[in-house]
């Protein structure tokens, strides 16, 4: 596989992931629920860090070279109380672009299977790197580890191009 050449787009982020939760904290046998406060997990090193670290390791599949694919998936993924990474999933993967001139040579039906091969190659690679991250800064509420839900979009371009 050739390195890939990526861009890295965060959701409500700087420098590491935010998300409007409502979290429920149990003290002395009551539950406290605390609504819109920003938790913030990093990577280490931060989006800098993130930023090195992905272009390190993400390599743009082969196959998808051989049609100038071009594609971004949006990585879901939690941040523990103790920075672990869990429940990673792929969503929103996309095919943007490829070379038309090699599609328009297959049939209809192919094209249409191409392109979900691909994206699932996509996504794949994508969960492969995020499994290889190390553990993240966890987010805080109130100076206390908290759960967080992380979305990344990982694009990838065609280093042929």
């Amino acid at each position: 596989m050739k390195r890939a050449f990526i861009s890295i787009i965060f959701t409500a982020l700087t420098m590491g992931a935010t998300a409007q939760n409502t979290i429920s904290i149990e003290k002395n046998d009551s539950a406290t629920t605390i609504s819109s406060h920003k938790i913030i997990a990093l990577f280490p090193g931060g989006q800098k860090a993130l930023t090195k670290f992905l272009d390190k390791n993400l390599q743009y599949p082969d196959a998808a070279g051989d049609y100038g694919v071009e594609g971004s998936v949006v990585m879901t993924f939690f941040v523990e109380k103790d920075g672990t990474l869990s429940e990673i999933s792929a969503n929103d993967c996309k095919i943007e672009r490829f070379n038309t001139t090699k599609f328009s040579q297959e049939t209809e039906s192919k094209q249409k299977e191409l392109k979900k091969q691909f994206a699932l190659l996509f996504a794949k690679e994508g969960a492969r790197v995020i499994r290889k991250m190390p553990k993240w800064t966890p987010g805080k509420i109130n100076g206390e580890n908290v759960r967080t839900k992380i979305n990344q979009r990982i694009t990838f371009i065609d280093p042929n191009k």
